[in-house]
């Protein structure tokens, strides 16, 4: 069955994930440019050296987000450098401003267009609970500097009302993109429990043909036995039904052996199992299956391979990049089966994966690993992956 660190974060969650990150590098980028605009009046009243490094510093973050989301590998910490990085300057206001000046009295400080996207941002980034401490301190930081003379001496009605929105806002966003996140969890897991469905239905496909061959069995030879033994009347037909009965107590001794096999699947079976599990992970995948064998293969080995192969076509579907296509090759010989999942994406130096990422190296190098099988990797930067799962067949 698929593990559920491989479905961890598959095709519906990445993508929802994928077009949050898009979404939200457009619209910070955005509100950068309207904060920027905004800032530029106030240049006058605050240190202007410290004030646009500090307009330069946000916008650069943003620019590096649309790149990131767009055209790189959508990578997470984008939003954290975004979030830390606003917090890091609301605490630090009073740097940009000049001594005894600040920005009109009830004018909001330039950084209120950037507080919004920036607890966004950290929620996105944690997507725990704990996020809602930064979001819930979004509020005050912003009531200390707007109620600063330097900050504009707001008001008591309109600091509630700023530090409302700045509260407001986010989190009905925010939870919004976890409804959509949590809708495609559910996805995710349905396609997992699909891809059990389909081995379990290879399984028992083999059970029905093993018990409709028991049962062709017990009639065509128990059966039969027993009628020649009830009918016979001289000691020849005696002795062909005694005959006939150890031919019947043998096979059914020999089928007795042989459904020991009854939970194991043959390996087209598994194959076409295996095919449906990828096209479900990614619709635009391509299989090929070929070669043939009449080996049965164990339900321990079934999961494993299975575990692996999904693992693979979630990696590629991760990280090989936008616009990557990606093939399944299943190939069964009479010495061993090979599994591919080949993509023409981004590619990686392998000695360069980190050790935490365990999707790799414990869900499949390990996995396949543990059934008696071996995993090679061909892959570099800007070349495409493959990574090949071959088990051979004990003689």
């Amino acid at each position: 069955m698929v593990s559920r660190r491989a479905q961890s974060r598959s095709l519906a969650l990445s993508r929802v994930d994928l077009l949050i990150g898009k979404a939200f590098s457009v619209v910070a980028l955005i509100s950068g440019l309207e904060m920027a605009a905004n800032a530029l009046p106030q240049a006058s009243y605050l240190n202007p050296i410290v004030m646009w490094c500090a307009v330069g510093l946000i916008l650069a973050v943003q620019a590096f987000n649309v790149w990131n989301f767009w055209f790189w590998r959508a990578a997470t910490f984008g939003y954290l450098i975004h979030a830390l990085l606003v917090a890091a300057l609301l605490l630090f206001w009073p740097l940009q401003v000049r001594a005894n000046v600040g920005v009109p009295e009830e004018s909001r400080p330039w950084l209120w267009w950037a507080t919004g996207i920036a607890s966004m941002a950290m929620g996105w980034f944690i997507q725990r609970w704990w996020s809602w401490v930064f979001i819930g301190a979004m509020p005050f930081l912003w009531v200390w500097v707007h109620a600063q003379p330097s900050g504009g001496y707001a008001r008591w009605e309109t600091l509630l009302q700023d530090s409302s929105y700045i509260l407001l806002f986010p989190s009905t966003v925010i939870a919004i993109t976890q409804m959509l996140r949590s809708a495609a969890n559910r996805v995710d897991r349905a396609a997992e429990l699909a891809t059990v469905a389909a081995v379990a239905r290879a399984q028992t496909d083999a059970r029905e043909r093993e018990r409709s061959r028991i049962e062709a069995l017990v009639h065509d030879s128990v059966l039969t036995t027993l009628l020649v033994a009830a009918n016979a009347s001289t000691s020849d037909q005696s002795l062909a039904a005694a005959r006939s009965a150890e031919s019947a107590i043998a096979k059914l001794r020999a089928a007795a052996f042989e459904n020991q096999d009854s939970q194991n699947v043959s390996v087209l079976a598994f194959f076409q199992a295996l095919s449906q599990a990828a096209l479900r992970l990614d619709p635009g995948i391509q299989t090929k299956i070929s070669g043939s064998s009449d080996r049965l293969l164990g339900p321990d080995l079934v999961a494993a391979l299975t575990d692996a192969t999904a693992q693979a076509v979630t990696n590629s579907i991760q990280h090989a990049g936008r616009g990557a296509s990606r093939l399944l090759r299943l190939k069964a010989t009479a010495q061993e089966l090979k599994i591919v999942v080949k993509d023409d994406g981004l590619g990686f130096w392998v000695s360069r994966v980190p050790k935490n990422r365990l999707g790799l190296r414990l869900s499949i190098i390990e996995r396949v690993e543990s059934v008696g099988g071996k995993v090679f990797i061909d892959t570099k930067p800007g070349g495409g992956t493959s990574i090949v799962m071959e088990w051979p067949f004990d003689d």
